[in-house]
């Protein structure tokens, strides 16, 4: 998924320990479900196998949806300009989104959608969502070596473990204006694993490519902080680490 800017966006997750996609209470974030005004007894549930990135997510439930639901055939979007989701349907059959566990904030949808929400053809979230922010600026330092072999010892005293790590880390500076910062405040951005856009490259960033994205887990995260007087950019300090 490439983007036009500096942008970060988070992996979904779920609780779910099984592949069953008819399991709504097992969803943290990973998934969103319909129920079509022509079949209001069908609930149709979507959400990835596995975490994936926010956009790649919206199109993986549309899938399902589309594959599942009765009538329903969708679409999904995320418009970085008004940065809001929008879910609408492409036969004409009027519908009403669910979100599960906390899925309603990471998509940006603050609506009463309970049973008395009624049915249309387009939802369009009321907030940016939680799980994708545009940003104003990113810096990247290069990467640094993390690799490291210990001995742990257990506390009965028994028994010693060799312990090991090999990855590399960024130090990531994130400058984002005022109207991001309930999305940063949020956690899901500065917690789990992200992938952070510097310029809009849509290749990994390397020593040969230092403008690429970073993808890795935030391990550090520093505080939320004002970047000049006058209120209008704020910034964090993140540091990302990448398994090699």
């Amino acid at each position: 998924m490439a983007t036009n800017g500096p942008r970060i966006s988070a992996y979904c997750y779920s609780e779910a320990t099984v592949s069953d996609t008819a399991a709504p209470t097992l969803d943290a974030n990973s998934g969103m479900a319909t129920i079509e005004a022509t079949a209001p007894a069908t609930t149709t549930y979507g959400r990835p196998l596995a975490p994936e990135l926010f956009e790649d997510q919206l199109d993986t439930i549309r899938a399902g949806w589309d594959l599942d639901a009765p009538y329903g055939l969708y679409s999904f979007g995320y418009d970085d300009a008004t940065e809001r989701v929008t879910v609408d349907t492409q036969n004409a059959k009027n519908f009403r989104p669910q979100m599960p566990g906390n899925s309603a904030a990471w998509f940006g949808f603050t609506q009463d959608l309970g049973a008395g929400a009624g049915y249309d053809a387009e939802w369009t979230g009321d907030d940016a969502p939680a799980g994708i922010s545009e940003l104003f600026a990113v810096e990247v330092e290069p990467a640094e070596d993390m690799a490291r072999v210990d001995l742990a010892e257990y506390r009965h005293g028994r028994a010693v473990a060799t312990v090991w790590g090999n990855r590399q880390v960024h130090r990531v500076l994130l400058t984002f204006r005022v109207g991001n910062r309930a999305q940063i405040e949020a956690g899901y951005l500065t917690s789990g694993r992200v992938r952070i856009w510097q310029c809009g490259d849509g290749t990994a960033y390397s020593p040969t490519n230092v403008d690429g994205y970073v993808d890795g887990w935030v391990v550090a995260a520093g505080d939320i902080t004002e970047d000049g007087d006058v209120g209008g950019l704020w910034s964090i300090r993140l540091v990302v680490g990448i398994a090699r």
